[in-house]
């Protein structure tokens, strides 16, 4: 009787198997992961502009951008990825009744991670 020496193929064939349903598992995840990370480096690129508009809106000032970059019309910001890949609009909802908090409306407007499957962008509030 010899000695075996080496893999047979079918335990070559289950490795290769098990490796492929690894990376089909593996794969979208990272992709989710990598799209997440990115809008939310586009959200914290504009956090400090949010508390300039909250700031312009309780002390009544007449531009609600005024401090403000990436601001335009009726306090809504606009924040990019340092890679450009993501871009994420904000837009404030004033309360009428000067106490409730301000709801940032939050859109994904750049087409490489605006198919990211899951809600990037919760309610928003400063």
């Amino acid at each position: 009787m010899k000695n075996q020496k080496g893999f047979t193929l079918i335990e070559l064939m289950i490795v290769v198997a098990i490796i492929a349903i690894l990376a089909a598992i593996a794969l979208p995840q990272y992709k989710n992961y990598t799209a997440r990370a990115k809008i939310t480096q586009a959200i914290g690129s504009v956090a400090g502009e949010k508390i300039k508009v909250g700031e312009n809106h309780s002390s009544e000032v007449a531009n609600l951008c005024q401090g403000a970059a990436n601001c335009t019309g009726n306090g809504v910001l606009t924040g990019t990825s340092k890679d450009t890949t993501a871009t994420v609009t904000l837009t404030p909802t004033f309360p009428t009744d000067g106490v409730a908090p301000i709801t940032w409306a939050c859109v994904v407007t750049k087409s490489s991670v605006a198919n990211y499957k899951d809600d990037p962008c919760e309610t928003l509030t400063p």
